[in-house]
């Protein structure tokens, strides 16, 4: 039976039990943070691939036709926030130094887009195309493809950058690229890749500063 004592103990642990939380939830977020500086060091040294996964988009719009990937009206496309996010990210690399060299992109235009409010250029590589409507063939093509760009080393200095969507990234690496905008980091090995670690896109303003 529970009484008044018994109770007060247990409150008494619950309180402490939630400062923990807290704590370690400010810890974890210091600790990404710190993370997400050493990754942006990292990529000023260059000799990395950073997965870009395409901005925010507008939810109220889905994909219909998608017969002619050039024609944005009938694809879900990136919203105000997407757009904003694009422009910092490419601010962001700018002021910190952090050199690009190639630009590939899905053909879908939310990628394209990306990649054009980011980095001012682009160049579109279909078989970075989204692969959630892929066969069973096509998903082993679209996935060696992505996993031999990963294993590419970019030219010395600088970073390559892949726009792409979530399946693809999650199918030849096991990583989910998640939210939208954030970006994965991958470094070229002699054993295939490593993944370095991501950096959301609502840390850059706090990384500028």
């Amino acid at each position: 039976m529970f009484n008044s004592k018994s109770y007060k103990s247990v409150s008494a642990y619950a309180c402490l039990l939630l400062t923990f939380i807290a704590l370690g939830s400010a810890q974890a977020k210091a600790d990404e943070l710190a993370t997400a500086k050493e990754l942006v060091a990292m990529l000023k040294q260059g000799g990395y691939v950073i997965y870009l996964r395409h901005g925010a988009t507008n939810h109220k719009q889905n994909d219909g036709d998608l017969s002619d990937l050039r024609e944005c009206s009938n694809q879900r496309n990136l919203s105000s926030q997407g757009k904003e996010e694009s422009r910092t990210l490419g601010k962001a690399f700018k002021k910190l130094g952090i050199k690009i060299d190639a630009v590939l992109s899905s053909p879908y235009c939310r990628t394209v887009d990306t990649a054009l409010f980011a980095f001012n250029r682009v160049e579109i590589d279909e078989n970075l195309r989204a692969m959630f409507l892929a066969n069973k063939t096509d998903t082993e093509l679209l996935t060696n493809h992505l996993s031999k760009l990963l294993t590419t080393h970019p030219k010395e200095n600088y970073n390559n950058v892949l726009v792409g969507h979530t399946a693809n990234l999650r199918e030849a690496t096991n990583v989910w690229p998640k939210p939208e905008g954030v970006i994965h980091i991958f470094k070229a090995t002699s054993q295939g890749y490593q993944h370095m670690g991501r950096i959301q896109p609502s840390k850059w303003h706090a990384l500028l500063k």
